[in-house]
């Protein structure tokens, strides 16, 4: 037992004497290390006290890790680009080896613990620093998609009363790539039986899924069109009238948010400022088709103006029913029976025979009560 021991304490002094050394030779590790990256000597500098107070334990210690980690938050702030920090490390680590490496009086199995400390070390510090950097990542993403939510709320549903208004929509649509004399389109779709906080993921999903790569080179500063938004409980895809992915779209609607939807699309609207009122149109209809039971595709929302009319508007139902049916509502005998037939007429697609059958009655009488009716 004693003589294990003392093995341990030659061999830690030993890796003592080659902490030692490193640090004598830190200079020109130091140099190499900055003539291979291009990086300034102060910064490799501390980076050499870093990796050496990082190898000086076995195991890097939770405590260290976060320093790598905030290290690698500071720098992402900074707008150091990741691989040439990651690059640095790497070639100071490699020199830092060369120099082990040179040091002939030091015990192979001491040289063969430092290198499996500083591998291991340099595998946690670099997976710390990425952690680090993701963070940034995510906190720049989330208020990216904070300011381009506000963008996109104000462009279309901001007031358009005045004239400061109007002047305030074009130059903010500008400012953010999207041109205002454009002619853009907008599918708004209502999904049953949904709860606010299932919508999210959907939104996430369909974006995913319509969405083309494109080349970093290619891209543009600004709001990238199409944009799949959480709508008030409902999904509401903004893309430029020209876009061809509708195809893309439907087969998503369909994988994603399955058969029973409604889905309104606003066909191509001119100007940035006409954006706000044909929402509100898809909003009505949606709202309409949802009350009818319609499901799919509506390719334009005029296909349920009238209904949009009746069923929003309950006054003008009410005296629509007073002129029309008013006299029939009247009828204290037959009333009700002249207001069936003519339901089952109007359904019948105004045939006679079909109406008669239907009601189980002779076509005379109910072309009797036809002529009643008028």
């Amino acid at each position: 037992m004693a003589k294990s021991s003392k093995t341990r304490a030659e061999a830690e002094g030993t890796l003592e004497d080659l902490f030692a050394l490193l640090r004598e030779r830190k200079e020109s590790i130091v140099a190499v290390t900055a003539k291979d990256t291009g990086i300034r000597v102060e910064p490799i500098g501390s980076a050499f006290e870093q990796v050496l107070d990082l190898v000086a334990e076995p195991v890097p210690s939770s405590e260290q890790i976060e320093r790598w980690r905030e290290q690698g938050v500071e720098l992402a702030r900074l707008g150091a680009p990741t691989e040439l920090v990651l690059d640095g490390y790497l070639s100071l680590n490699w020199a830092i080896w060369e120099a082990v490496m040179g040091a002939e009086h030091i015990e192979r199995a001491v040289i063969l613990d430092f290198a499996d400390r500083l591998l291991r070390g340099l595998d946690d510090a670099i997976a710390a620093i990425s952690e680090g950097y993701m963070r940034v990542e995510v906190e720049l993403a989330s208020a990216h998609s904070e300011r381009r939510r506000a963008v996109l709320e104000e462009l279309l549903s901001a007031p358009r009363a005045t004239p400061q208004d109007r002047a305030r929509i074009r130059l903010r649509s500008e400012r953010n790539g999207l041109p205002a004399g454009g002619a853009y389109r907008l599918v708004l779709v209502h999904v049953p039986a949904s709860e606010e906080d299932q919508i999210e993921p959907l939104v996430d999903e369909l974006e995913k899924r319509i969405r083309v790569p494109q080349a970093h080179h290619h891209q543009k500063p600004g709001i990238r069109l199409p944009v799949v938004l959480d709508w008030r409980g409902r999904v509401l895809v903004f893309a430029t009238a020209g876009w061809s992915g509708e195809k893309r779209l439907r087969d998503a609607l369909r994988r994603v948010l399955g058969e029973d939807i409604v889905a309104v699309d606003t066909g191509p609207v001119e100007g940035i400022e006409a954006l706000a009122d044909a929402l509100t149109q898809a909003e009505y209809s949606a709202t309409v088709g949802e009350a009818l039971g319609r499901q799919g595709w509506i390719g334009d929302p005029g296909e349920l103006a009238l209904e949009t009319t009746f069923l929003l508007a309950e006054q003008l139902v009410r005296t629509v029913v007073e002129n029309e049916l008013g006299p029939l509502l009247a009828d204290p005998r037959m009333g009700e029976e002249l207001v069936d037939t003519l339901e089952t007429y109007l359904g019948s697609r105004q045939n006679i025979r079909e109406a008669a059958r239907r009601l189980h009655l002779a076509p005379r009488t109910v072309a009797y009560r036809l002529e009643r009716i008028e």
